[in-house]
């Protein structure tokens, strides 16, 4: 087992903290970069809808980290929370311990109670300790009191949505860092045609991506894209 990464769960190289699209989320993206760097020792809270960038802020937060020699847990509890909460012991010795998810664990008290243990051992040794939910503490149906002070001691962020700029701008460095060509008309085609969602979006690419190399293509016209999603739908 990969103590970095426990029950092997990976960080996917791709995702940076560089390559996050702050938007208006500039504040929440400095004070990431700064604990990965070893100069904050902030607790952090980071709420927001589906699909609005925590996991990648979490797992960006992470890969930078250990590019800089810091040790760190990330735990995606979607996947995990099936599984023993035992799997929490120990990690309070992390450098960053970041949990993805809260409100998959919300009223299962042996998670809760677990969480509360692993909180006061990792804060009491200054670790970083950063939590994502798609609710803040206060809203999350959390059957532990403590737990739910717990989690509201650091900053509190709510992310915001990416505007239409922010969304053009997320589909061509995407574009390009597959090698792909998309201009402005055709992103602005995807914007208008398909849910704008940024994880939808970047599903929609990674699909064009495949099927442009299948053809030995790099330029994404719009006949091309027409073609490639009329089945199944863009979403």
């Amino acid at each position: 087992m990969n103590r970095q990464l426990p029950l092997a769960v990976e960080l996917r190289p791709q995702i940076t903290l560089e390559d996050f699209i702050p938007g208006e989320n500039g504040q929440l993206l400095t004070l990431l970069k700064s604990i990965a760097a070893g100069k904050n020792g902030e607790t952090l809270f980071i709420s927001g809808a589906t699909a609005s960038g925590k996991s990648h802020l979490l797992m960006g937060l992470c890969s930078q980290a250990e590019q800089q020699g810091r040790t760190c847990a990330y735990l995606p509890l979607e996947q995990l929370h099936p599984l023993s909460p035992e799997l929490l012991t120990g990690l309070e010795e992390m450098d960053i311990i970041a949990m993805d998810g809260i409100q998959h664990i919300a009223t299962n008290p042996d998670w809760e109670r677990s969480l509360f243990v692993l909180f006061n051992l990792a804060h009491d040794l200054h670790r970083n300790l950063i939590f994502s939910a798609n609710q803040a503490p206060a809203h999350l149906p959390l059957e532990l009191p403590d737990l739910r002070s717990r989690l509201s001691w650091g900053s509190i962020y709510q992310l915001h949505p990416l505007d239409h700029d922010g969304l053009m701008e997320l589909l061509q460095i995407q574009a390009q860092k597959r090698g792909l060509q998309l201009k402005p008309k055709v992103a602005q085609w995807l914007l208008t045609h398909c849910n704008r969602s940024p994880q939808n979006l970047l599903n929609l690419l990674e699909r064009l991506d495949q099927a442009a190399l299948a053809q030995k293509r790099h330029k994404l016209t719009l006949p091309f894209i027409q073609s490639c999603l009329q089945h199944p739908p863009c979403g």
